[in-house]
């Protein structure tokens, strides 16, 4: 019997986005210690599917690439910082992704084509689940931080694990390429890209 699979669906920032959000990561471990998430890239979550069958890749993702495909890259924005609150008094603090009605437009378009029901709010991720002392200590450091970064989204990755696979960590599946003409800000316009930093 083949096992079952994990599938997350994920938009990965270029690398000095990375750089940035781990260099916060790693002050975030000068203050509280480590943590569950102060390892993992940065990134923004669009979709969790768990325990899917096998056939779910040849299937499901296959229907989904070329609609995937016709989407144009995406210009983005971190904004400062925020925080989300979960139950159990716990919290997690992320880069704002900065919301206009373009990028607001963008992903309910990638919400349509996956099928995704629940609201999305798209964020970078910092720190995740830690409890309120450890919020309480952090926070004054980020609530003021006025942060902005713009970078382009092209494409979108799919990583896998065995849903029963203990520890296993996310693995590498599929890359899909955003291919579609942006009309309203050609990816490779510097000065559009100035531009837009302005506002």
């Amino acid at each position: 019997m083949n096992s079952y699979i994990d599938y997350l669906f994920l938009l990965s920032p270029p690398q000095t986005i990375k750089e940035l959000i781990g260099k916060y990561k790693m002050a975030s471990v000068k203050h509280i210690g480590s943590y569950k998430s102060m390892g993992s890239p940065a990134h923004i979550s669009i979709m969790h599917a768990e325990r899917q069958k096998p056939f779910y890749a040849s299937t499901t993702i296959a229907k989904v690439e070329a609609r995937l495909n016709s989407m144009p890259p995406v210009l983005l924005h971190i904004d400062g910082f925020k925080y989300f609150t979960h139950v159990h008094d716990q919290y997690t603090i992320y880069a704002h992704i900065r919301i206009t009605p373009a990028v607001d437009a963008w992903f309910a378009l990638i919400k349509k084509h996956l099928e995704i029901k629940k609201g999305l709010i798209p964020h970078i991720t910092v720190v995740r689940n830690i409890p309120a002392s450890d919020f309480n200590t952090l926070w004054p450091h980020f609530r003021h931080k006025r942060v902005v970064e713009p970078f382009w989204i092209d494409e979108l990755k799919i990583v896998t694990r065995e849903t029963f696979g203990g520890m296993a960590g996310w693995q590498p599946f599929k890359t899909v390429q955003f291919k579609g003409a942006n009309l309203l800000l050609p990816k490779d316009d510097l000065t559009s890209r100035t531009q837009v930093k302005l506002f």
